[in-house]
């Protein structure tokens, strides 16, 4: 788009005028064309040769780059975002640690869960002494149980994700 008012008013009425002189065709213009756009719109020749080149058109992807027809213009187009199946991996992955997790959390009382989470799934984790102040508790016993949950919690994924991963035993008959 321009910046100039005159480019600025070119730009919006290029089209318009280039149908009024039946001038659709893409491409450049020729010089008899280019002087009576010039002309009706009060622009510089210069000015309508080059917002032309500008308004070129629309290009397809799938043009060849040279006459011999070799490769395309979309072949050098780079996605760098993962592919579909790659975040659908991650995702299911992601989804399936998270469930061993929260099935892990179930062989935790309600207060070796409760510092486990404040410990080490809280953004800003509690302290020892925080914890400790909670439960009435000293803070070497506070560390203690957060010792023995996540131990607990450890062994319980490990156990999930070698269920998950065993296959299945065949029914008998």
């Amino acid at each position: 788009m321009g910046t100039t008012a005159s480019q600025k008013k070119l730009f919006f009425n290029l089209r318009k005028a280039k149908s009024r002189i039946s001038a659709l065709d893409e491409g450049d213009l020729r010089a008899d064309q280019v002087d009576v756009i010039a002309k009706r719109l009060g622009v510089a020749q210069q000015d309508v040769i080059d917002m032309n080149r500008r308004l070129g058109g629309d290009a397809s992807l799938n043009a060849p780059l040279r006459e011999e027809g070799e490769g395309e213009w979309q072949d050098w187009l780079v996605d760098e975002s993962a592919s579909q199946e790659t975040v659908l991996a991650d995702r299911e992955e992601s989804d399936a640690q998270l469930d061993a997790l929260k099935k892990a959390l179930r062989v935790l009382d309600a207060r070796e869960r409760r510092i486990f989470e404040a410990r080490r799934l809280a953004e800003d984790p509690s302290t020892l002494a925080e914890l400790a102040e909670e439960f009435g508790l000293s803070d070497e016993r506070v560390r203690q149980i957060d010792v023995s949950s996540f131990e607990k919690v450890q062994k319980a994924v490990k156990n999930r994700v070698a269920a998950m991963e065993s296959p299945a035993p065949l029914p008998a008959h």
